[in-house]
Order: structure tokens, then sequence, then C-alpha cells
């Protein structure tokens, strides 16, 4: 380490001595005085590691082509009212698993958000356009926005499973948006089998469940249902 910083030298020539910042600069800016012979200098160095996988089976269609697969459970108790159709979130609960843990209130600020970002798409937030194109919810009252407002009380839990791969034992995390779609899917799906509606869109609300049981049903009256229901990530 010399007066102008960290240092450049050629062992048993202590005259022959570079600085890190005149070493930067003559390649990236004056690179005129680099000898001519020397072709193109970099100081940029990449190293990409790989990983011991091999090319998944094409016949069974099955591979493992990633060291960090998170997992969550989430689980939702949903009514469905009985005269207007609207579907409410009676209880929710999510369960992550992201292996080492390496800040755990941001960990669950994650799944507190990436749950909100799900359930709000799931029921609330939807971009539908009339026959002509035209943008139906271009206002924030129209679009339903989910809020603190209008978000569900959350239970949370969460293990640690390290990963054998990662040096600290920690896998991905903060991909959980779309596990409460499936989940608040599959929830009013049980809620309304009984009355032959099938959920073939990962966006509802009382006005489409409404629309559903009248092409479904003949009119017949419909009892408020609760139910629970599973969905994992």
């Amino acid at each position: 380490m010399g007066s102008m910083g960290p240092e450049v030298r050629v062992k048993g020539e202590p005259e022959r001595v570079v600085n890190f910042w005149r070493l930067a600069n003559l390649v990236f800016v004056n690179n005129a005085e680099l000898p001519e012979d020397m072709g193109n200098v970099t100081l940029n160095c990449r190293y990409v590691y790989r990983a011991p996988f091999k090319v998944p089976d094409l016949a069974k269609k099955y591979g493992n082509l990633t060291l960090t697969y998170a997992a969550q459970l989430h689980i939702a108790v949903i009514e469905v009212d009985a005269e207007t159709w609207q579907p409410k979130i009676l209880a929710y609960a999510a369960v992550d698993d992201c292996g080492r843990a390496i800040n755990p209130r941001i960990v669950e600020g994650q799944v507190h958000g990436a749950t909100a970002h799900g359930i709000g798409a799931a029921l609330m937030e939807h971009c539908a356009y009339d026959a002509e194109g035209n943008l139906l919810a271009s206002t924030f009252s129209d679009y339903t926005p989910i809020t603190a407002v209008n978000m569900p009380d959350l239970l949370y839990g969460h293990i640690e499973t390290p990963s054998p791969f990662s040096y600290n034992g920690a896998k991905g995390m903060g991909e959980g948006g779309a596990a409460p779609v499936h989940t608040v899917c599959a929830a009013l799906q049980d809620a309304v089998a009984s009355r032959n509606i099938f959920i073939n869109d990962s966006h509802n609300t009382g006005s489409s469940l409404f629309d559903a049981y009248h092409v479904a049903e003949s009119g017949e009256g419909f009892q408020s249902v609760r139910v629970e229901s599973r969905g994992a990530k």
C-alpha cells in the first residue's frame, strides 16, 4: 500500500510500480499509452458458477434446474354471500420455507406483500375491457386496489429447511404472489361446486360468480357456504 493507495508492483523491482487508479486510467481511458502489441486489455473478470445439474429427462419430462426451491402453504377460509354472491375472506394463513432466513423480519414482510398482491389479483384488481377495447377500470375507484383497509388479517408462520446447495442454507424468497391466486380460486371452487359452477378464471368477483351461477343453474336458491381450502406454491 503506497501513499497514493493500493499499488501493483513487479517483484524484485521496487521502482516498477503503478497504483490502481493509474492502472484503471491506462486501460479504460488513456489506452493509447499502452504498447501496440498488447491487443485488447481489460480489468474485468467474469465467473459463472456451474451447478451440478444434468439435462432434464425429456421422455419423463422430469428434471431439476434450480438449487433453491422455496415453498409456501396458503390456507383460506372464504364465505360467499347468499344474495350478492360477493366472496369474503374470513381467515387467511400463510406459512413459508425459504431455507435459512437471513433477515426474518424482511421475509415476513415479503410474505405479507406477496399475499396482498395475490389476493388483490384474485378478488379485486382487474383490468377489464369492453367489446370495443375500452378499459373499464380507468380509475382506482373501478380498479379497486388492495390496501390495508380491504386486506384480511394474515396469520403468518415460518419454518426453515436449509438448502444443501447454498453456502448459508438460504433459498429464494419474495415470489409467493401466485399462491393466493389459486388458493382463493380453490376455496371458491369448493364453495360453488354444488351449484355445478366451474371456476376457470384466476379473477373472480361477486358479479362473475353471479353470472356463472345463472349459466349453470336454473335459478334455485343458494346458501352461504364457508369453506377451507389449501394451496401450495
